[in-house]
C-alpha cells in the first residue's frame, strides 16, 4: 500500500529585503504639473554693466529689451502594472498573498528603486553640469574630492544650504576610513533607513546601493533646487472579484520624469572614474 507523506508549509512569508527611497526628500518639487503633460520654464536674461558717460543721450548704455530663454520639459515616463491573486489559489497556499501586502512589496522592491536609478541616471546626464574625473577613489584621498566638489559649487556660487552628498555603499566604506566623517550622533531610525548617514562641510551624506547609481560615478552632490522631479500620477488599486476573475486583481500606474533647470545646473556635481564617463 502506498504512503502519501503530507508536505508542510509555513504560512510565514519570507520577504526580500527593500529601503525606502533616496532621492524624494532631495528631488526639486516646486513646478506644477497637474492637468498637463509639459510645462515651459522661463529664465530671465541680464545685460552686462558699462562706463557711464555724462553726456548724450545713451548715457547709461545702449538701450536693449530684456531677453528670457524658455526651457520646455515634458514627462516620459508613464509606467504601469498589474497582477491577480486566484482566489483558489490563495485558499491552497495558507492566504499568504495579500492583496494590500503585495502591492507594498511591488512598490517598496521595485517602483520606487525603479524612480531612484531614473533621477541618478537623468541629473548626472544633463548638460552644464560640474563634473570631475577622479579615478578611483580611496581612503586617502576620498574626502579631499568631496570637498573639492563643494568647493567647485560654492565657485559656483550655488548655496551652501540644501545641499546633499549621494554616495555609494562601497564608497562610503572608504569615507569612513578616513577618519574625519562627523555629524552622526543622534540620527533617528527613519533617517538611517532612508540611507541618512550625517553631514560632512555642510551637506546631508546619504548611501546609495551600487545597483542605483549610474556605472562609473564616484558620487553625486546635488542642490535640492537645481531640478524638477516631478510625479503627476500615482494610482494604486485593488478589485475584489472583478468580472472575470474570482479573487483579487491589483493595478498600478505611475506618471514622473526628472529635469535638470538649465539655469541651475551648476548645482549638481559629479565625479566620474574616468573621462569616458564624462562624455
Amino acid at each position: 500500500m502506498a504512503i502519501n507523506l503530507a508536505e508542510k508549509y509555513s504560512t510565514k512569508v519570507a520577504e526580500r529585503f527593500s529601503i525606502g527611497s533616496r532621492t524624494d526628500k532631495y528631488a526639486g518639487h516646486d513646478y506644477e504639473f497637474s492637468g498637463v503633460k509639459t510645462i515651459k520654464v522661463y529664465s530671465i536674461d541680464t545685460v552686462p554693466t558699462t562706463d557711464y558717460t555724462r553726456s548724450g543721450t545713451s548715457r547709461f548704455g545702449e538701450l536693449t529689451e530684456l531677453g528670457d530663454t524658455v526651457q520646455e520639459m515634458t514627462l516620459t515616463q508613464d509606467k504601469g502594472f498589474t497582477f491577480s491573486i486566484d482566489a483558489g489559489n490563495a485558499s491552497e497556499q495558507f492566504n499568504i498573498k495579500h492583496a494590500n501586502a503585495c502591492l507594498k512589496r511591488e512598490i517598496d522592491e521595485v517602483v520606487t528603486p525603479e524612480i531612484d536609478k531614473y533621477r541618478f541616471a537623468k541629473w548626472v546626464a544633463a548638460d552644464g553640469i560640474l563634473t570631475a574625473t577622479d579615478g578611483s577613489l580611496t581612503k586617502s584621498n576620498i574626502v579631499e574630492k568631496i570637498f573639492n566638489g563643494a568647493a567647485a559649487m560654492s565657485d559656483a556660487k550655488v548655496p551652501l544650504g540644501s545641499r546633499v552628498l549621494f554616495i555609494p555603499e562601497l564608497e562610503f566604506v572608504k569615507f569612513k576610513l578616513s577618519d574625519i566623517v562627523t555629524g552622526t550622533d543622534g540620527i533617528g531610525a527613519e533617517n538611517l533607513r532612508r540611507g541618512y548617514k550625517g553631514t560632512i562641510d555642510g551637506m546631508d551624506v546619504v548611501t546609495v546601493p551600487s545597483s542605483l547609481f549610474p556605472e562609473g560615478v564616484n558620487f553625486i552632490i546635488k542642490y535640492k533646487g537645481a531640478t524638477v522631479d516631478p510625479m503627476k500620477l500615482k494610482n494604486y488599486r485593488v478589485h475584489k472579484n472583478p468580472m472575470g476573475v474570482d479573487g483579487d486583481v491589483v493595478e498600478g500606474r505611475y506618471i514622473y520624469d526628472s529635469f535638470v533647470l538649465a539655469t541651475k545646473a551648476k548645482g549638481i556635481y559629479v565625479s566620474k572614474v574616468s573621462e569616458s564617463d564624462s562624455e
